[in-house]
């Protein structure tokens, strides 16, 4: 770091980073308690730790606009890799589809692509070349394919909830043409792939009454109720980091319950409050709460004189507000509660409040690193 080390404290005193700091305080914390402390020790020190890293670069290293924008560019590369040639290309043979290789099932896969692609929309209302549009239009159209083919119910409500932000309100700058334009990349998508979408499973959704995870044992209910139950026996320190399952199991062989299985909590709030406890929850859900006003914050600032580069800053604050609003739908129904999405939008929480008090200090925002990491000097959040 050598010289730059003030810049780095200064990253790490701000708010969003003390709070990010101390939910993963609390997860250490909780290790001796754990019910299986080897799985909690090295879910906390040998996985977690590899966020905590990428979050405290992602604040020091993303200074400017510019800077952002590049940031941008990479996740819409890993949009296009991911959809296009781990989804499109090269399908997996299953039941269900899903990118080849087995990191993700397909719940997984869309909630991946539903981080993703959102932002890409930026490359498309902003020119920043026909390379770069080409990509994100290629982004967009195979995350949205791939979505929709994985039969993902949980992904289905993120996706829409998405482009319901989009089409209904005015996040993100979009006007009406682009509106237009989304709306005809959706349904040709659509009609594109249509053999291969599975609209019997999105009907369900319509009546869930003979739906296994409302009544069988295993099921979202159970595991939901389990969480909760194990949540209030533990409120302080929760089952440990990556305990649930293995909580789970002790319980039913306690309870004398024929079913002993390991399964995960399918929720990612719950398996927060049930494996790091109440007060986790409460930073965790502080954390949320504070990125979605951060991002809404900056989606609807009015500078005075407007400049394309408070325009483009502007329209990222909504993009990721639409990103995650569809991370926070899908990951309700999947086991994502220490997934790199979440970390990555607290990160950009970080960075666009950042740049938002800079824009309002008269900073200007598109220099190179140089100049404005010396802005940023001290506390990261005032001009010098």
């Amino acid at each position: 770091m050598g010289a730059r080390r003030g810049e780095l404290l200064g990253a790490l005193s701000t708010s969003e980073s003390k709070r990010y700091l101390l939910f993963y305080l609390i997860m250490i914390l909780g290790i001796p308690f754990a019910y299986y402390r080897r799985a909690a020790f090295e879910g906390v020190f040998e996985a977690y730790i590899l966020q905590m890293l990428f979050f405290v670069l992602v604040v020091f290293q993303v200074t400017s606009l510019q800077r952002l924008k590049s940031f941008v560019w990479v996740i819409c590369l890993c949009a296009v890799t991911y959809s296009v040639f781990g989804g499109v290309v090269q399908t997996f043979g299953g039941e269900r589809f899903h990118v080849a290789g087995a990191m993700f099932d397909p719940n997984d896969t869309a909630f991946v692509l539903l981080s993703l692609f959102p932002v890409c929309v930026y490359f498309v209302r902003f020119n920043q070349g026909i390379l770069k549009r080409l990509a994100a239009v290629s982004a967009i159209i195979c995350s949205i394919a791939v979505i929709l083919q994985t039969g993902s119910r949980g992904g289905i409500l993120g996706l829409g909830t998405c482009l319901a932000i989009v089409l209904l309100t005015k996040t993100g700058g979009i006007g009406k043409g682009y509106k237009l334009l989304v709306v005809v990349m959706v349904v040709s998508t659509i009609l594109w792939f249509r053999d291969s979408i599975d609209l019997g499973r999105y009907l369900t959704l319509s009546d869930l009454s003979s739906d296994y995870n409302l009544s069988a044992k295993g099921g979202r209910i159970d595991l939901w109720e389990a969480a909760v139950d194990l949540t209030l026996a533990n409120p302080l320190t929760g089952v440990g980091v990556n305990c649930f399952s293995y909580a789970y199991f002790l319980d039913n062989v306690a309870s004398g319950n024929s079913f002993l299985e390991y399964k995960a909590v399918h929720n990612s709030f719950l398996q927060i409050s049930a494996e790091v406890g109440l007060i986790g929850l409460g930073i965790f859900m502080f954390i949320i709460a504070r990125s979605l006003l951060t991002f809404l914050r900056v989606s609807r600032m009015q500078p005075s004189p407007e400049t394309r580069e408070a325009s483009e800053l502007r329209a990222l604050g909504g993009l990721v507000l639409v990103g995650f609003a569809g991370l926070l739908v899908a990951g309700f129904f999947l086991s994502q509660g220490y997934s790199f999405y979440f970390t990555l939008y607290f990160g950009l929480a970080a960075v666009v409040a950042r740049l938002q008090a800079g824009s309002s200090a008269g900073i200007k925002l598109a220099p190179g690193s140089a100049d404005t990491s010396e802005r940023y000097r001290g506390d990261g959040l005032k001009a010098s």
